[in-house]
């Protein structure tokens, strides 16, 4: 269970604005119509593929038998094609590195920015918690833990539950970061902001036990604020006298 954030009470039919992570509500339901999006958004989607509405209504594609995902339109078929070339000289490289054990067997790629001749591609693993790239100069690279946070807040809706420890992880890290404010540690957000994300955790587990998939919410919540790590710490008068004379 993730640890108890005690302190203030909040009332949980009646969430705090989140107007600095433009957090909207969501139904986890996969989209089955986008015609505000265009008439080539109502071509059915080829085979294995399932479309999915990010919180901030952005929309994403991914096929759950390859574990891949893509924000491009696989509706159309030129695209779909490049997709599918993109992937496949990828899986080549892959097989040709000497650190491909490294990949955990649950990686998903994503896919993004195809063109006919280039693509973006991120692979990333939800029981890891890592993130990874590969190049021709480097081969397989695992990258920073910020670039795990990036993909659990980019692509939160196609799977029902959030990736293994990053709850229990950011309900401590809040718990965590408010006895640190109060002994003068600095946070990339304010306290009012890390007491509104307490506050809309709390409004989304609510929703929870009340039986509402909130998982896509949670997990751009989550991806959105973390690592919350502190940046520096407030320095008192005692403390910048102490600075400015210490030889």
């Amino acid at each position: 269970m993730p640890p108890s954030l005690s302190g203030r009470t909040y009332d949980s039919d009646r969430p705090e604005s989140m107007d600095f992570l433009e957090t909207t509500q969501y139904n986890s339901t996969p989209s089955s119509s986008s015609a505000n999006r265009g008439s080539n958004y109502q071509t059915p989607l080829p085979r294995s593929w399932r479309e999915y509405r990010h919180p901030n209504g952005d929309i994403y594609f991914y096929n759950r038998e390859l574990r891949l995902i893509t924000p491009d339109n696989v509706r159309d078929p030129e695209m779909l094609r490049y997709i599918m070339d993109a992937r496949e000289d990828h899986l080549q490289c892959l097989a040709g590195d000497p650190n491909v054990h490294r990949l955990p067997r649950d990686y998903e790629l994503v896919i993004s920015e195809v063109n006919e001749s280039a693509a973006v591609i991120r692979m990333y693993s939800r029981t890891a918690g890592a993130a990874y790239i590969w190049t021709e100069e480097a081969g397989l690279i695992v990258k920073t833990r910020e670039n795990f946070w990036s993909y659990v807040a980019e692509f939160p809706s196609h799977h029902d539950n959030l990736p293994p420890g990053t709850e229990n992880e950011f309900a401590q890290a809040l718990q965590d970061a408010k006895v640190a404010i109060g002994n003068g540690a600095i946070f990339p957000f304010s306290e009012r902001q890390i007491d509104q994300m307490i506050h809309r955790y709390q409004y989304l587990t609510n929703l929870r036990s009340r039986g509402r998939n909130v998982s896509p919410s949670l997990a751009w919540l989550i991806g959105a604020v973390m690592p919350l790590d502190a940046v520096g710490r407030v320095v008192n008068n005692q403390n910048l006298g102490y600075l400015t004379t210490r030889v």
